[in-house]
């Protein structure tokens, strides 16, 4: 008996080695990867207007950069600056509402009557564009409407489908977990507030900008007798005013990460892997990302797209472990991804000042290194 188990023993540590080696190699690998794909970022960050990058490998920031300029040629970005997050915002709203989801002051499929809306709908509904209605508001929103006429413009549509069984993008509608939290006595300040709180950091928000807080200015970029122009841009009044919830948040690179490290199961002391699961899980397929004019690192054809609870979710056919989960953003002098790859506990944060490509060409990119 006591040969076996002397054995058994030494079976045993043999084996654990080699898990030890083998995680050692799989994390010098994904490492590897990372370090030229820094490289690459190194060499096209110098001709943007302004930014804030950050790649995370587990729960650990291994780069962070922030570069270039807040307003033309005024004030460096920092990891502190304050970016409108546009349609990133999206994200952020909903892990402040499973915060608070987790913590029994609201309810997933709890269904509110909410004014506008001709049917009953629930957090669900709201934060995976799955009213059934079909107002997407951003000519509305561009062209000044506030928010009132927007939803009265709401008001007269009928829906096309029930809740639940139709998947529509919108701004407009999104925005109405306002109406939501308005219900329960709550607010999405609150809701901003407490994720600020519970996160530790000063450097998420809506609306409310300190007069001495730093802010990334949008720009525009045109070619102009064939010379590069950049132009600063008006502070963006509409969006935040209007959907704040689904395209008016602020947050700085530092916030950022702490909101990725809470969506990614990285503060288990804050939030429960249920509600976390919950967020993070199909609730219907799309097929508008195939619009946007990616340099796909597969065949488009093998690219299934869904969207979550404030998320979208991309999966390869036959790579089924190999997810990305998103969000870009995409309003005038503003561009924004954050994105994370389950599978390799990879993620990236990028905020730009500018009209540019690259926040989503480079995310989409680093999904391709560990596709391929």
């Amino acid at each position: 008996m006591y040969k076996f188990l002397k054995t058994f023993s030494y079976l045993l540590v043999l084996v654990c080695v080699a898990t030890s080696f083998a995680t050692v190699d799989a994390s010098q690998q994904v490492l590897s990867k990372l370090n030229h794909f820094i490289g690459q970022i190194e060499s096209e960050k110098v001709d943007l207007q302004g930014g804030a990058v950050a790649i995370l490998y587990k729960s650990q920031v291994i780069y962070k950069t922030t570069f270039g300029k807040q307003k033309g040629s005024i004030g460096p970005v920092t990891e502190r600056t304050l970016f409108p997050l546009a349609s990133v915002s999206k994200p952020v709203s909903a892990i402040a509402i499973a915060l608070m989801v987790d913590q029994g002051r609201l309810s997933f499929d709890e269904k509110f009557t909410l004014p506008y809306l001709k049917n009953a709908v629930s957090l669900t509904h709201l934060l995976s564009h799955t009213t059934g209605y079909q107002l997407r508001g951003d000519i509305q929103i561009e062209q000044g409407m506030n928010r009132q006429k927007l939803f009265n413009v709401l008001n007269k549509m009928q829906p096309t489908s029930k809740p639940g069984n139709s998947y529509f993008y919108s701004n407009a509608i999104f925005s109405m977990v306002e109406e939501a939290l308005n219900q329960k006595e709550l607010s999405l300040e609150e809701a901003i507030d407490n994720l600020r709180v519970c996160l530790g950091v000063d450097e998420i928000t809506v609306l409310n900008i300190n007069a001495g807080q730093e802010l990334a200015y949008p720009h525009s970029r045109k070619i102009v007798d064939g010379m590069d122009v950049i132009t600063a841009l008006p502070f963006p009044p509409y969006y935040p005013k209007t959907v704040p919830a689904a395209a008016g948040i602020f947050a700085s690179l530092n916030g950022m990460i702490e909101i990725y490290k809470l969506c990614f199961g990285y503060r288990p002391d804050l939030i429960s892997k249920s509600t976390l699961k919950r967020m993070l899980t199909k609730v219907r397929s799309n097929h508008e990302v195939f619009k946007w004019r990616i340099k796909w690192p597969v065949d488009e054809k093998k690219i299934e797209s869904s969207y979550a609870l404030g998320w979208r979710i991309l999966k390869v056919k036959d790579r089924p472990e190999k997810d990305l989960i998103f969000h870009s953003s995409f309003i005038n002098g503003i561009r924004a991804f954050i994105g994370f790859i389950p599978s390799d506990v990879v993620g990236i944060i990028i905020l730009t000042n500018q009209d540019t490509r690259f926040p989503i060409d480079t995310g989409i990119a680093l999904w391709g290194e560990f596709i391929n």
